[in-house]
């Protein structure tokens, strides 16, 4: 019997933002109660040029599938016409080890499943009254952030900054296309004094946001921070902020904002809380308006798990089912 290849047309076709969001939330909040099994993510970083390749695994426990997903970015790709970001995902049964299903969605679930994350923690700590969406980078991801957080935050106002301007240009161009009041800016500040829920997601290797630019009552998803070696915030900025939200605690203190903020003694670990408790309702977002606070991201294999069993399950379910035999 040939295993199913899903292709990412076909992908498109089955998997909606709200069943994204779903089964994402779910995965945190799982995540936060123990009850995923996964090892310590793989990691392979490449300099010339520069990139990086993640492989995250695990299962729900009692659950009947597996999965094995490989993620890649190389961030000079687009100046070679070609995407930054690659990957496929494997599904098997947990029972038998026998192969279900290939899901080869050229990074996409990736992608969606980490806009689904970042969307859900820049409303689990937004302020009452979101004056505008503030983000930082210009890629894809930032595009998929704008459009995802503006859906569940329920504006239509995004500032966007990005080191490359005409970059940040384009992308406010496009996102108007999706009925939002979308602007490039030309500072990180200019964002800061326009915003009050701030997501970032670039590549830096450096702080790109500094702790005076923060000021009271925002709120800050950190995406980038998902290796060694990246960094987005001053690390102050953890340390004057009343919550600070992580998806997975100990990832976070290797290699999120977390890490630098640790390393530098500026915040103790016990004041962090899991994003899923916060989703679940355990746990406050933020205590008042006024709050500064963060969430820190580094991704979950839950994530994968979930929105590849639901790719798996929506596309056997499909009629218009498109699935190839494996080459």
């Amino acid at each position: 019997m040939n295993t199913p290849l899903y292709g990412l047309n076909s992908l498109r076709e089955v998997l909606t933002r709200h069943d994204i969001l779903r089964v994402v939330r779910n995965a945190c909040v799982q995540h936060a109660h123990d009850k995923v099994i996964s090892a310590k993510s793989g990691e392979l970083l490449f300099q010339n040029p520069p990139g990086d390749c993640h492989i995250r695994f695990g299962y729900f426990r009692g659950a009947p599938t597996f999965v094995i997903k490989v993620a890649m970015g190389f961030y000079e790709n687009p100046t070679r016409g070609l995407e930054t970001n690659n990957g496929l995902m494997i599904v098997f049964s947990s029972l038998t080890g026998n192969l279900i299903a290939i899901l080869n969605d050229e990074g996409w679930l990736t992608s969606w499943r980490t806009a689904a994350a970042g969307a859900l923690a820049a409303k689990a700590g937004a302020p009452s009254r979101v004056t505008a969406l503030g983000i930082l980078g210009s890629g894809h991801q930032a595009e998929l952030q704008a459009l995802w957080a503006a859906h569940l935050l329920g504006t239509q106002r995004v500032v966007i900054w990005g080191r490359a301007k005409e970059k940040a240009e384009r992308l406010a161009e496009s996102l108007q296309l999706h009925a939002l009041t979308a602007h490039a800016v030309l500072t990180v500040e200019d964002v800061f004094k326009q915003c009050n829920v701030v997501i970032t997601c670039t590549p830096s290797t450096q702080p790109i946001v500094l702790a005076h630019l923060v000021k009271p009552g925002t709120h800050i998803v950190a995406l980038g921070a998902d290796s060694l070696g990246k960094q987005e915030l001053d690390p102050h900025i953890l340390a004057q902020a009343s919550v600070i939200m992580t998806d997975d605690h100990q990832q976070c203190a290797e290699r999120g904002e977390l890490a630098h903020a640790l390393h530098a003694g500026l915040i103790r670990e016990e004041v962090c809380v899991a994003l899923g408790h916060v989703l679940a309702g355990n746990s406050p977002g933020r205590l008042s308006d006024h709050d500064i606070t963060v969430a820190d991201l580094t991704g979950l294999a839950a994530q994968d798990i979930a929105i590849a069993t639901l790719a798996v399950e929506m596309s056997q379910l499909s009629p218009s089912n498109s699935a190839l035999p494996p080459p």
